[in-house]
């Protein structure tokens, strides 16, 4: 098992970096690593409860379903 730590520095619905951690983030702890997704800056807005995203992956949801998961979040 290997540690990743991915740093997220784009706003959530501002273009697809947000929903490229989420899939890296999901398949990694699918295989049994340890993910740290560290929100930087605009990378912060991901994590904020109450998003309304229309026509876009919801980053609120996809990233508390992996926190539930097993991933670790740092702001």
């Amino acid at each position: 098992m290997k540690q990743i730590t991915i740093i997220l520095e784009s706003p959530p619905y501002g273009g697809q970096e947000a929903d490229t951690v989420l899939g890296i983030t999901d398949a990694a702890l699918k295989r049994g690593h340890r993910v740290v997704v560290v929100g930087s800056g605009d990378g912060t807005y991901g994590f904020l409860k109450g998003q309304r995203a229309s026509g876009a992956p919801n980053a609120e949801k996809g990233f508390a379903d992996l926190i539930a998961k097993g991933a670790r979040v740092d702001l």
